[in-house]
């Protein structure tokens, strides 16, 4: 779940898109908690390990798209872009959509997830997800089990990758810019590209949402309760699989 870019370290855990990166452990923490807050922490701890499992389970890795993409790149000696929205502003956006009878339902079924072994998952999705190879495949679920997760997680995100597209060229004054997407992303940028016009403000795309602010002191009390209770037990998940991690490597 953490992914650190210091070549001193030898043990490897099972990476996905919702690992914390960076140079430092506790920095990639503070990063998090910056961009999206307690709440899309707490969300992204939670979804790394599910999908953690789901990569072990299936035996394979995510990503390797991207990482063909930037080897060819630093083979040709081409720039590289970043050009997905942060996941924090992602995750904060998308649990912010939800009711709390929703989020509540969202937690306990990826505490179930995680918790059943690999015999119980249907040997019917596991196949599906291994044919699909994306790791967008989790995001697509979600959204078809809580809708209001659609325009956060897929729609907003094809919108920040067709701006990131267009502002690239414009930087570096290129004829052409390659952009290198997860397949479930290809028609939405592709539309964002063609339908644009001109008038989409960065901002309406990265600011955090405004929440549930006016549903009451009680239940902001219960839902940060509940929140830093999570976001506890799932860093002491963190720390047990990292120490499991060095002591076996």
């Amino acid at each position: 779940m953490y992914a650190s870019t210091s070549a001193e370290d030898v043990p490897s855990l099972k990476l996905n898109m919702f690992s914390l990166s960076g140079a430092k452990f506790f920095g990639a923490i503070n990063r998090s908690i910056n961009l999206g807050g307690q709440s899309a922490l707490a969300l992204r701890l939670l979804l790394a390990v599910f999908s953690s499992k789901l990569s072990s389970d299936a035996n394979r890795s995510f990503g390797d798209e991207f990482r063909a993409a930037r080897k060819v790149s630093e083979e040709l000696g081409v720039q590289i872009v970043l050009g997905d929205r942060p996941i924090e502003i992602t995750l904060e956006r998308a649990w912010s959509s939800l009711t709390w009878s929703q989020k509540v339902r969202l937690v306990l079924s990826l505490f179930r997830g995680i918790s059943s072994s690999s015999s119980e998952l249907p040997k019917s999705n596991m196949k599906d997800q291994e044919m699909d190879g994306s790791p967008y495949k989790l995001y697509e679920s979600l959204s078809v089990s809580y809708p209001s997760l659609l325009q956060p997680l897929i729609h907003e995100r094809d919108t920040y990758l067709a701006w990131s597209l267009k502002r690239s060229k414009a930087v570096n004054k290129s004829r052409k810019v390659l952009g290198v997407i997860g397949k479930g992303h290809m028609n939405g940028v592709v539309y964002a590209l063609i339908s644009d016009l001109g008038d989409l403000r960065f901002r309406d795309l990265v600011r955090k949402t405004s929440g549930e602010s006016n549903s009451g002191w009680l239940s902001n009390f219960l839902e940060s309760l509940v929140r830093d209770t999570l976001l506890g037990f799932l860093l002491w998940i963190l720390y047990e699989q990292l120490m499991n991690t060095f002591q076996h490597p």
